[in-house]
């Protein structure tokens, strides 16, 4: 996992695109730095976001543009991503709790990069999708679900699960989720208890796969 916050630097004049920026960090239990010029940015960003019509940045190997990608939310992931694995990856994995508001974890080379709370099994499914698809060049993909005391919700997110991810090479493994609430590692500010659990699944069972 990670015991660090990584740093993201943001270097825009448009503050709507901060504020969207920043709320959207959160989710990640990273820093953001926002800066208008570049040169107040400090040494250690991991990554560094930018607009090119702004033409306040030269093009360089951290530098992310808006403009390159589909949406913010894609723009931040991959920001956040590049600061904690660099630009090359070989595993993503997604562990799923599915209780009464299933919590999930992503991870790329065992390196947590976000967890969230569902209210709707549509909402996780199209995630999960978007972010196995956004990822399709891992040598290896991972779903891991939980066989909780409500089978009745494995058995709809595994069935969604099929559907949604057939032919993309991942690998689905319905597991014990025994022990998922127990302290191994502590939980970040805001984590809900189905977001850690589904992050102990990760843990407990990644390293078998290793």
């Amino acid at each position: 996992m990670r015991s660090w916050r990584p740093k993201i630097g943001l270097v825009t004049v448009d503050l709507r695109l901060a504020s969207r920026v920043r709320r959207l960090i959160n989710e990640y239990d990273a820093d953001l730095i926002h800066v208008a010029d570049p040169s107040n940015l400090p040494l250690d960003i991991g990554a560094l976001i930018a607009k090119k019509s702004e033409g306040l940045v030269e093009n360089r190997g951290k530098v992310l543009y808006l403009e390159d990608f589909n949406s913010i939310e894609e723009l931040v992931e991959k920001a956040v991503e590049l600061a904690i694995t660099g630009p090359d990856y070989r595993m993503v994995a997604v562990a799923i709790d599915p209780g009464k508001s299933p919590g999930v974890a992503y991870l790329i080379d065992n390196k947590l990069l976000k967890t969230h709370r569902y209210g709707l099994i549509e909402d996780l499914v199209d995630d999960v999708g978007r972010f196995i698809e956004r990822h399709s060049e891992a040598r290896r993909k991972y779903v891991i679900i939980g066989s909780s005391t409500s089978f009745e919700n494995v058995k709809e997110i595994l069935k969604r699960l099929e559907k949604k991810l057939r032919d993309q090479g991942v690998t689905i493994i319905v597991c014990d989720e025994s022990f998922t609430s127990r302290g191994l590692l502590p939980k970040l500010k805001g984590m809900s208890k189905d977001e850690y659990s589904a992050l102990i699944l990760s843990l407990k069972n990644l390293i078998k796969l290793e």
